[in-house]
């Protein structure tokens, strides 16, 4: 009767792992953001280890929001800041409140080299193969399956 009161589990990240590289040496101590978008915003930093390494977990909440009249979508941003710099790890925004098999493979993969150019990225959607992932981001995958534009 009152579904809309009703509190969901609401996926907003994979848990991810990451590796900071500029010419292909690894950046230690740099500063790594994630912000996750979803009725609220939510943000958490780090900084990458001696070998370039971060990682944030998988961060999940409780909302009344689905199943209303009001669409909502999730919108992952991640970022390095370096030498008063910002750098795009991650930019995807989502319809989807459950884990997303090729965006949790990808953000459990994130190879960052800041000397890349930005680019648009698309990859298949495994969950609905209609509607294909974009994300834009400087990472690359070895995996071949993204197509910069």
């Amino acid at each position: 009767m009152f579904d809309w009161l009703k509190k969901h589990d609401v996926h907003l990240s994979p848990a991810i792992q990451g590796t900071v590289l500029m010419d292909g040496m690894p950046l230690a101590g740099v500063r790594v953001s994630r912000e996750l978008h979803y009725d609220q915003e939510y943000v958490d930093t780090t900084r990458s280890d001696d070998n370039g390494n971060f990682s944030f977990p998988a961060k999940t909440i409780r909302s009344s929001k689905p199943g209303t009249l009001q669409e909502l979508r999730t919108r992952q941003v991640i970022v390095v800041h370096h030498q008063q710099q910002t750098y795009l790890l991650w930019y995807l925004t989502t319809s989807s409140i459950k884990p997303q098999q090729a965006i949790v493979q990808r953000l459990a993969a994130l190879n960052c080299e800041l000397s890349n150019d930005e680019q648009e990225q698309v990859f298949p959607n495994v969950e609905n193969p209609d509607f294909p992932h974009s994300t834009f981001s400087i990472c690359r995958w070895a995996d071949g399956k993204s197509q910069p534009l």
